[in-house]
């Protein structure tokens, strides 16, 4: 019976594109970059950076403001003879107010997902600006989902 139950479970949620995240009620985020991908130029991560602010002002998220949840990207990578394994995640941390007893605050992941690609070394900064852009539009599509 039970498994019935959790197969009846999952079902649903694959079939309603539902995931265990939440950005309901996200109103501000700071943004956080970690680059362990030696080869990625400076200007890539600039424009990551500016891609992750226009994703989040685009959804009306406040952001650069203090005490704020942080949207993080880290990035590493796996060289293998010129083609490039790069794993990106996407993820949201804030502090939260458990419902445990004594209310504990917390950090936590309140969002999170992750590309996986391989990439040429001629085609290694637009193969990852290409993942960020993918990541940010599922995150923006949460975002509207959870608003809804």
């Amino acid at each position: 019976m039970k498994k019935i139950f959790l197969l009846l479970f999952i079902a649903v949620i694959t079939l309603n594109a539902a995931g265990f995240w939440t950005l309901t009620g996200l109103q501000k985020a700071n943004v956080y970059v970690k680059n362990d991908v030696s080869l990625l130029k400076p200007s890539t991560i600039k424009t990551i950076k500016e891609k992750m602010y226009t994703a989040l002002e685009n959804l009306g998220v406040q952001t650069k403001a203090q005490d704020s949840p942080t949207l993080m990207l880290a990035m590493e990578d796996l060289d293998d003879d010129g083609t490039h394994y790069v794993h990106i995640n996407l993820a949201l941390g804030e502090e939260v107010q458990t419902y445990r007893a004594d209310k504990s605050s917390t950090f936590a992941l309140t969002y999170s997902d992750y590309d996986f690609i391989d990439v040429d070394l001629d085609e290694l900064d637009s193969g990852v600006l290409e993942s960020v852009d993918f990541l940010l539009s599922q995150f923006s599509e949460h975002f509207n989902d959870d608003k809804e």
